[in-house]
């Protein structure tokens, strides 16, 4: 990379106003981030959401221990298109030798902008292996880890952190403050704790890490359902950026930014029920480029509940699309839905 700082541009109105960030010798674009999802943030969505404007984007969580072993799946999972820059590689693990060595071949093999740690995964899977939540119960190791990855890389490094893994234990400031003394670039919270999911989000944990690091910036995340609550945040914790992990489920159009106007601001309008099955069969074609064709076919078929939810037939349709396995019959059924709306 060169030293002077990259600045990233991508087709999107960017009218947000917000502080320059730079991480490394690059500049982190305005917008709302994409959270990275299990099974939702590969390449295919990915790029849907940066033509929508998303500022940062995240590959789905990957094994450390994984890619250490050089496994064929988790490589697969870290390639990414040019237009996804600026891109973190999360991943996820439970010691600190384990993630020095990923991050040296991640950096080697995919030259990614960021390398992302996941101390924030509630999946009890992954919680009994010690990785991703679990991490949460100790600070001090989430900053060896930390400073691995960053000797390993050379790359920039972010952590996914929780508000802590289980009430009353809020240990994300101290996880923070951790991550930032030993190097990390940015780190991003949920205000959530690990072991209770299903509570409503904390925001006020955002505005207590934003207080006890000193330098680097912070992104929160957790219950934001609209570009108002995006405001809403900011104002209330001070974060930096804001990630919208759930309400982007089949709503790309939610990272648009509004346009300032004199007199005030204007929102984007909805998207038409065509606008929607349009992009809909782009995002089927994206993933068609990635997998083989009865995969690509399989995994979209959540994508294309979320889509259609709320459209006029949309029972039937997704009824007919779940035992679809090729590309054409697919294309077939939403041809004929969309001369009908």
């Amino acid at each position: 990379m060169p030293d002077k700082v990259k600045q990233f541009k991508y087709k999107s109105d960017q009218n947000q106003q917000s502080s320059r960030i730079t991480i490394g010798n690059w500049e982190l674009p305005a917008g709302i981030i994409l959270a990275p999802m299990a099974g939702v943030t590969d390449s295919a969505y990915r790029r849907i959401t940066r033509r929508f404007g998303s500022g940062l984007l995240y590959t789905e969580c990957i094994s450390a221990e994984g890619v250490r072993r050089m496994g064929a799946g988790s490589l697969s999972m870290a390639r990414f298109h040019p237009d996804e820059r600026p891109i973190a590689l999360q991943l996820f693990g439970s010691a600190p030798q384990q993630f020095r060595d990923a991050a040296a071949i991640i950096a080697a093999r995919f030259e990614p902008d960021m390398i992302d740690i996941n101390c924030g995964c509630p999946v009890r899977k992954m919680v009994r292996k010690n990785s991703g939540g679990y991490l949460m119960q100790y600070p001090d190791l989430i900053g060896r880890i930390v400073e691995a990855t960053r000797e390993g890389s050379g790359l920039p490094v972010s952590v996914k952190l929780r508000r802590g893994y289980k009430s009353p234990d809020e240990t994300a400031p101290l996880a923070a403050q951790a991550a930032e003394e030993t190097g990390a670039a940015l780190v991003a919270i949920h205000g959530r704790y690990v072991r209770n999911p299903a509570d409503s989000a904390d925001w006020d944990v955002i505005g207590r890490v934003k207080s006890a690091v000193k330098k680097i910036p912070v992104v929160g995340n957790g219950d934001v359902t609209s570009i108002l609550d995006v405001d809403r945040m900011m104002r209330q914790t001070g974060c930096d950026r804001v990630m919208i992990g759930r309400a982007a489920l089949g709503n790309p159009w939610i990272f648009r930014a509004p346009s300032d106007v004199e007199g005030g601001i204007i929102f984007p309008p909805p998207p038409t029920p065509r606008e929607i099955i349009d992009i809909l069969l782009e995002h089927y074609r994206l993933m068609m480029n990635i997998f083989p064709e009865p995969r690509a076919v399989r995994r979209m078929r959540k994508h294309f509940g979320w889509y259609t939810r709320g459209l006029k037939g949309s029972t039937k349709l997704r009824a007919q699309a779940m035992k679809i396995e090729n590309f054409t019959e697919v294309m077939e059924l939403l041809m004929d839905a969309r001369r009908y709306v």
